[in-house]
Order: structure tokens, then C-alpha cells, then sequence
């Protein structure tokens, strides 16, 4: 599929449409957002990705050597949020951002060189130009985001007064790991019918995700029911043994 934009040479490119997943693999791995772990008074250990982007005022060490501080005081909490947003603020600026931009200039040059024609990418001169030759070659990407708001506005969905990816935030996890979105994707475009990438991304966004959550929402759901009756058989095996 090619579309047909004007650049600002004033002059039309033919830009060709790139596949639903064409972009998939393309570029370097991307290291995820700064976590750390955190202790409960059970024992379990959980893992969080730290907010560094809502913190608008960053902590401030205590005005005590760490070596004298005592575990558990209010000096030695505030010496390890002060260390933890150090780490996160270290691990963005010299991890995360170069990252990000190797994988842009990457992906960049891969979308140039299967949407355009060699003589085209050198007319190129504006962002204009650059938003135009993508809006033309790339296809709409579902996103987590659009799913759960497909699941509220078109399912009512939720799980114990929560929205469903929330009240996943507190499923215990297993070890392994997939683009679940993905699969969901695959598995709906395998459920209605779609056998090639190019007809189901000729759907709008909104169909593609309320065809997805349609998919992906029971499986979710029976997750949760799940760890919610594997959490409320350890509770009665704890009752059991005091």
C-alpha cells in the first residue's frame, strides 16, 4: 500500500506502507525504566519501577555521615531515598537516553529505507517533512493504555473495584516473560478471521482493540480469579498453623 504527501519542496513522495509489525525487532534493546526492590514484613520481595519522572522535588540526603546512621531510623530511610534517586537519576542519563537515541536514528533509517525511494530520503529537510513520511508509512500501534480504556468504556470491566491492569499490578508474577500484547493481537486477528497483517491493519485503532480486549479479557480475568483463590488458600493454610 503507498500513499502519496507533499514535502516541503513542494513536490510529492510516494511513501510505501510498512507491515503492523514490521518494526518489531528493528533496532537495539531497549533497557527498561530504573526499578528497585523493596522488602515486606513478610519477606517477600517486591520490584517497582521508579517514578523519576513525577518527582518534581528530589530528596535530600540527611545531614549525618552514613556511616553513624542506624537501620530503620528516619535519617537512614531518607539516606536511601536519597541513594535510590541518585541510581535512577545515573541510570537514565547514561543508560536510558543513549539507548533511546541509537534505537531512534536505528529505526529511523530502517523506516526511510523501506518506506522511500533512495532520491527521496535525501529530500528530507524538515521535521515536517519526517512527521509526514511517517504518519504515511506507519500503522497505528495498539497500546496497553488504549486496551484498558477499551476495557472500562467498552466492557465496563474491573476486578475487585479495580481497572483490570491495575489490579494485575498485584498478581504474583512467574518467571516468564513475552509481549503479551502481541499474542493478544495474533490470537484476535486468528479469532475473526484476518489471515494476513494487512488486512487487519486496515481496521481502525478502535476496532483493533475492542477486537483485542475481547481476546485478551477473559484470559486476563481468569488470572485474577485465580491468584485471588491461590492467595486466599495460603491465608487459610496460615490460619491453619497458628
Amino acid at each position: 500500500m503507498e500513499q502519496e504527501v507533499i514535502l516541503s519542496d513542494g513536490k510529492p513522495c510516494r511513501v510505501r506502507q510498512l507491515g503492523l509489525f514490521d518494526l518489531d525487532g528493528v533496532g537495539p534493546e531497549l533497557p527498561g525504566p530504573f526499578t528497585y526492590t523493596y522488602t515486606l514484613l513478610n519477606g517477600r520481595e517486591i520490584e517497582e519501577v521508579y517514578p523519576l519522572e513525577q518527582i518534581s522535588i528530589p530528596p535530600v540526603p540527611p545531614d549525618v555521615p552514613s556511616e553513624g546512621l542506624v537501620e530503620g531510623t528516619p535519617n537512614w530511610h531518607a539516606m536511601i531515598e536519597w541513594q535510590t534517586y541518585k541510581a535512577a537519576v545515573v541510570y537514565e542519563r547514561f543508560v536510558r537516553q543513549p539507548a533511546l537515541s541509537d534505537y531512534i536514528e536505528e529505526v529511523s533509517a530502517y523506516i526511510a529505507r523501506q518506506a522511500l525511494d533512495s532520491e527521496d530520503i535525501e529530500r528530507l529537510y524538515t521535521v515536517e517533512d519526517w512527521d509526514a513520511i511517517l504518519e504515511a508509512a506507519l500503522v497505528p500501534q495498539l497500546t496497553i493504555e488504549l486496551l484498558a480504556q477499551t476495557f472500562m468504556d467498552t466492557f465496563s470491566a474491573q476486578f475487585a473495584g479495580e481497572q483490570v491492569f491495575e489490579a494485575l499490578k498485584h498478581v504474583i508474577k512467574g518467571s516468564g516473560e513475552y509481549d503479551a500484547l502481541r499474542i493478544w493481537e495474533h490470537q484476535a486477528m486468528a479469532k475473526f478471521g484476518y489471515g494476513t497483517e494487512e488486512g487487519w491493519a486496515g481496521l481502525s485503532l478502535s476496532e483493533r482493540a475492542r477486537k483485542t480486549a475481547s481476546v485478551a479479557l477473559p484470559e486476563l480475568m481468569k488470572s485474577l480469579e485465580s491468584d485471588l483463590q491461590y492467595k486466599e488458600s495460603l491465608k487459610q493454610m496460615n490460619r491453619g498453623k497458628k
